[in-house]
């Protein structure tokens, strides 16, 4: 095999390992005990979530609901046999309540997810429905993204697989331990946006001058926002203890030293870092094709040039960000809709606060990233280019009267 395609291939190895060296290591970092075990129940008992087969339907009353008609409520009773845990091979009888919480019509042959109550005795207490066994289905549209993304993207599409397995990662094994642990969430958030901007921008754009525009420009981006976000906390008299779920939160941190005042300034620089990195490789990117094509052309139309495509870009990124906050709040939008909530108890209630402070914190991010990385790549490829072809830097060139620039493609 020549050279040129062995070369790619050990490149790749390599990657592969790293990445799987470093979950190993990170997954080694992350364990801990928890603070509370919720699958233990007063005393010795204790509860478990198993696999099971529905083996026959014994008994079934079950019809529309007289004001809902497209869902089924009733009973059911059936037999089952559980497939994992210590009481696999045993068949058990449930029932299935159908109601408006959980409103799954079991049939024969169908997985489900049980919870087994066992004593301290040994013996069960109760087995309930939990869900249908949602895995398989799962991980065939988890499967589907990566074949598509490699096969569309060939091998920038692994190397974005390997990107997105490195962030996941890094969230689950790092950044949460860390934040459990007592570190500070602003520092801890800050440092796993720079770390995850340098892997993720490296494994995509490789080792080139656009891809350090490009991370220069998502963490003085992401800078930037953080500075803003704190101004606003300030002002707007907002912090983690406004969030929700805030008062179990506060109950894991007296055991564990976690900072939950900083949790929202965290969050908010999380949410904001993917389309920052998004926009500042597409004008990187955008950048260099216009050098590419001409060598000799100065930084202030490479700037320029940036600055074109990145309006193009600015407004459907932030765009995104604000659908992103109508997505995640539909329900409570409709609420407000239908109870016809006064304008002063909507605009200064914590939930529409914090998701206005992360929809705007997140824009402000990506407006402030175009010109950023446009400035950034134009200095670094103007310089590359003078070295590259043995010329000082040139100053720029006024253009000619009535001449227009090419609009760099994206």
């Amino acid at each position: 095999m020549p050279n040129h395609h062995i070369k790619p291939i050990l490149k790749t190895a390599g990657i592969v390992l790293a990445l799987c060296a470093y979950v190993a290591g990170a997954w080694f970092f992350s364990r801990s005990t928890p603070y509370y075990n919720i699958t233990n129940m007063s005393g010795a008992d204790r509860i478990s979530y198993e696999k099971a087969r529905v083996l026959s339907i014994d008994y079934q009353d079950v019809g529309p609901d007289k004001t809902y008609r497209q869902m089924q409520t009733g009973t059911q009773t059936a037999t089952i046999r559980i497939l994992t845990g210590e009481y696999k091979g045993q068949a058990e009888k449930i029932k299935n309540g159908l109601n408006y919480d959980s409103n799954y019509l079991l049939s024969p042959g169908e997985d489900i997810i049980v919870s087994v109550n066992t004593a301290a005795s040994g013996k069960t207490i109760n087995i309930f429905l939990y869900s249908p066994d949602r895995g398989p289905w799962l991980y065939i549209l988890i499967g589907l993204f990566v074949l598509s993304l490699c096969a569309i993207g060939g091998r920038k599409g692994f190397r974005s697989v390997i990107a997105i397995l490195f962030t996941l990662t890094s969230v689950v094994f790092v950044f949460i331990p860390l934040l459990y642990r007592g570190a500070s969430p602003a520092a801890a958030a800050l440092a796993f946006a720079g770390m995850t901007a340098v892997v993720t921008l490296l494994l995509i754009g490789g080792w080139k001058v656009k891809t350090a525009a490009a991370i220069l420009g998502t963490v003085i981006g992401v800078a930037f926002s953080a500075g803003v976000l704190r101004l606003f906390e300030y002002l707007a008299s907002l912090s983690g203890y406004n969030m929700s779920e805030y008062d179990t939160l506060l109950v894991i941190s007296g055991h564990s030293g976690m900072r939950v005042d900083q949790l929202l300034f965290a969050s908010v620089i999380i949410s904001s870092l993917g389309a920052v990195m998004d926009i500042a490789i597409s004008v990187a990117s955008s950048v260099n094709e216009v050098s590419s094509s001409d060598p000799l052309a100065g930084a202030g139309r490479l700037f320029r040039s940036g600055i074109r495509v990145g309006r193009d870009m600015m407004g459907t990124m932030a765009n995104t960000l604000i659908l992103a906050f109508v997505g995640g709040s539909l329900n409570m939008l409709i609420l407000i809709y239908a109870y016809r909530m006064n304008y002063f108890q909507i605009i200064n209630s914590n939930t529409i606060a914090i998701e206005i402070m992360q929809a705007f914190s997140g824009s402000l991010a990506v407006v402030f990233t175009v010109p950023l990385v446009s400035l950034t790549a134009a200095k670094l490829l103007t310089i590359s280019s003078c070295r590259r072809n043995g010329v000082p830097a040139l100053p720029e060139l006024p253009s000619p009267p009535g001449a227009k620039e090419p609009v760099a493609a994206k």
